[in-house]
């Protein structure tokens, strides 16, 4: 800027200046008043002088003068309200009468209100960022949503929706196992201590034994006794938990692991407790052989859409994860390489016996106590058993036979158990079981004394069964005109 447009320049703003000076009283008052204006619009100017240096077309307009002035105004302002008090109320008056332009009041009730708009700015900055992110991620899902119905395999269940560490579990295993398709599961090759199958399924045999041969009757569904055939062959699989002490799944515990497993496997074979064990590494071990009961179910009930079984020792084959149902999340009770291998197994021995998806359970939901007349009476795999992973349906959803057909309720111990609500198939068979009391126009606690009575009675066939040789087996069963009203397949033994 040339000399001659800074002398004008300050000759402008001393005059505007000039217009505030006579409402100060003293001449002291006004000096100061004119000379911290003056000094302050000059620094100012600088200022503005810098920051448009790269501008100097908006130098040479009316535009940069405009902004000078503006400025000026508001520093003008600024003082006027700091010595406010130092003001007599009659001048106060005149000032009142003295107006400004219009611009630089606007200019200044912005710039008094400055903290307003940056506060708004930032709402709108952040509610901008917000939808942004919102429409991001929203359309996010709805690509992957339609690259999943393009390209997900037909009938392959859906990956699970639960959010928290488990999530990225069940994303590495539902999302690319393959769907239960038996034929496409056979044996490959048989050693002295192991099976290898097709779908990379290796079954240990190490600790193969024998317990005693299969035998059960079933119920069929209406029938008011059971049927008089007896049945050898498994109709389905109940998962266990071993309960057994574990350390955490970590690369410095593997001896601790090791050692651990290979006691579980020594006390299940000498009690023949299950048919299999799937160690924390995820290896299959075959205990009690499949057409052998294990003694892993005591005494339970479950039933498919044709019959109901009791006594699932014998008609069911027992599969027990190395775990505990108290390490907390289930990515710290299940390994990774344990749901592959019961992914595995499960689609091994479904192809191998042709076992209904529906008669896939856990031990916790067919469990009962027939004296206290209680479901869960063990728990293992009561709640949070990952049955999509395995490739099976939800059978928290089904509603148990032990409840809608023999009775059954539950107990504060299963409630505490599940954090006090029962799982959804509970509330569906105590409905039916009401409807069926109905139908016999009886009350409900009537119906359950009877239904008790005809359970234990089952029971103790099923016991005599197992333990009469094959030519006293005809006189274990029960008279033709019994009627069992729901109950009867061979149990073994009461332990878990």
């Amino acid at each position: 800027m040339s000399k001659q447009t800074a002398a004008d320049t300050t000759l402008i703003y001393t005059k505007i200046v000039e217009r505030y000076a006579p409402f100060f009283d003293r001449p002291e008052a006004r000096l100061r008043f004119l000379h911290n204006t003056l000094a302050q619009q000059a620094v100012r100017e600088t200022q503005l002088r810098r920051t448009l240096y790269r501008f100097t077309l908006i130098q040479r307009t009316g535009i940069y003068q405009w902004l000078l002035q503006l400025g000026f105004y508001r520093l003008i302002f600024e003082e006027l309200n700091r010595l406010m008090p130092s003001i007599s109320p009659e001048r106060r008056g005149l000032l009142q009468q003295t107006k400004a332009p219009l611009t630089a009041r606007l200019f200044f009730r912005v710039y008094q209100a400055r903290r307003v708009f940056y506060g708004a700015g930032l709402a709108t900055a952040a509610i901008a960022l917000f939808g942004l992110y919102s429409l991001v991620v929203w359309s996010t899902h709805r690509v992957n949503a339609y690259l999943a119905q393009r390209y997900q395999t037909p009938g392959r269940p859906a990956a699970s929706s639960a959010g928290g560490s488990n999530t990225a579990l069940a994303e590495t295993v539902t999302k690319y196992l393959p769907n239960y398709k038996p034929e496409k599961v056979w044996l490959v090759e048989r050693k002295d201590d192991y099976e290898q199958y097709s779908n990379s399924g290796r079954i240990l045999t190490r600790y193969e034994t024998e317990n005693h041969p299969r035998g059960y009757r079933v119920i069929k569904r209406g029938a008011e006794k059971a049927e008089e055939a007896i049945h050898h062959e498994p109709v389905g699989i109940i998962y266990h938990s071993s309960e057994s002490d574990i350390v955490p799944f970590t690369a410095d515990n593997n001896r601790s692991i090791q050692a651990r497993t290979r006691g579980l496997l020594e006390y299940v074979h000498k009690n023949k407790s299950y048919n299999y064990v799937v160690d924390r590494f995820g290896q299959i071990y075959r205990i009690v052989r499949d057409d052998q009961a294990a003694n892993h179910a005591g005494n339970s009930v479950w039933a498919d859409q044709q019959n109901i079984y009791v006594g699932l020792n014998e008609s069911f084959i027992g599969v027990c994860f190395e775990s505990t149902s108290d390490a907390g999340p289930l990515d710290e009770q299940l390994t990774e390489a344990q749901i592959v291998g019961g992914r595995a197994l499960t689609a091994i021995l479904r192809s191998k016996y042709n076992l209904d998806d529906a008669n896939c359970t856990t031990h916790g939901l067919v469990s009962v106590n027939p004296d206290s007349m209680v479901i869960g009476f063990h728990h293992d795999w009561v709640r949070n058993f990952p049955f999509e992973w395995m490739g099976l349906s939800d059978k928290y959803k089904v509603a148990p036979a032990s409840v809608s057909e023999f009775g059954f309720t539950y107990d504060e111990s299963i409630l505490a158990k599940l954090g006090g609500t029962m799982w959804a198939g509970v509330a569906l068979a105590e409905e039916e079981f009401k409807r069926r009391a109905e139908r016999a126009n009886t009350k409900p606690e009537l119906l359950r004394g009877q239904l008790r009575n005809l359970y234990r009675e089952e029971i103790e066939v099923i016991r005599k069964l197992r333990l009469s040789p094959p030519a006293e087996a005809e006189k274990a069963r029960p008279a033709p005109e019994t009627s069992l009203a729901r109950s009867q397949p061979n149990q073994g033994d009461t332990s878990r």
